[in-house]
C-alpha cells in the first residue's frame, strides 16, 4: 500500500534561523504580513524578536495576538477579520500549537471564504485553494503544528475540541 508524506517546502533550524524570515518574505514579494502569536509571547519578548526583524527590514505588518491556549472559534473569527482589515498577503505565526493552529484556520478561511465557519472544516476539509502562505516560527517542540496538515480548534459552546485535516494548510516555511 502506498503512503504519502507532505512536508514544508522549506525548513530552517539552528542558530540564526529566525533571521531567514526576512529573506523568505522579500524573496516571495510579500508586501504586508500578519504576525500572529499569543499575548504572553509578546510580553516575554519572544514574538518581538520577529517584529524587530520586520521593523529593521522595513516590512509592513499588523499583529494579531488574541490567541488563547486551546484556541477557540472566536479566536479564528476575529483573526480572519484582522487579517482582512490588514490586507495581509501572508501570515507569520510565532508560537506553539495554539498560534500556529489558529493561523492555519485563519489562512484557510482567507482563501476559501465559503468555509467562514471554521466548524465546516472539521475532519478532512474539502478546501479547493491553498491557504494564505504561512511562515511558522515554532517556539516549542511537541505538536509539530509547523510541519503538519492538522490543526485543533476549541468549540466553547459545545465544550469540545475538533480536528481539521487539510493538505492545503501546511506552512510554506
Amino acid at each position: 500500500m502506498a503512503r504519502r508524506i507532505m512536508l514544508n517546502g522549506t525548513s530552517y533550524f539552528g542558530q540564526g534561523a529566525i533571521q531567514e524570515i526576512v529573506n523568505e518574505i522579500k524573496n516571495r514579494h510579500f508586501k504586508k504580513v500578519l504576525v500572529t502569536s499569543t499575548p504572553d509571547l509578546f510580553e516575554f519578548k519572544v514574538a518581538t524578536k520577529v517584529t524587530d526583524l520586520l521593523d529593521a527590514a522595513g516590512i509592513a505588518y499588523d499583529v494579531y495576538d488574541n490567541i488563547k491556549p486551546n484556541p477557540t472559534i472566536e479566536n479564528v473569527t476575529s483573526g480572519v477579520a484582522t487579517c482582512k482589515a490588514a490586507g495581509a498577503e501572508a501570515i507569520v505565526a510565532v508560537g506553539g500549537g495554539s498560534a500556529i493552529d489558529t493561523s492555519k484556520a485563519i489562512a484557510t478561511i482567507m482563501t476559501n471564504p465559503e468555509f467562514g465557519d471554521v466548524r465546516s472544516l472539521e475532519g478532512l476539509a474539502p478546501t479547493k485553494n491553498p491557504c494564505l502562505p504561512i511562515i511558522a516560527v515554532s517556539t516549542t517542540s511537541g505538536t509539530a503544528a509547523e510541519v503538519t496538515i492538522n490543526y485543533v480548534i476549541t468549540d466553547v459552546e459545545k465544550n469540545r475540541k475538533f480536528v481539521c485535516v487539510d493538505p492545503h494548510d501546511i506552512p510554506i516555511v
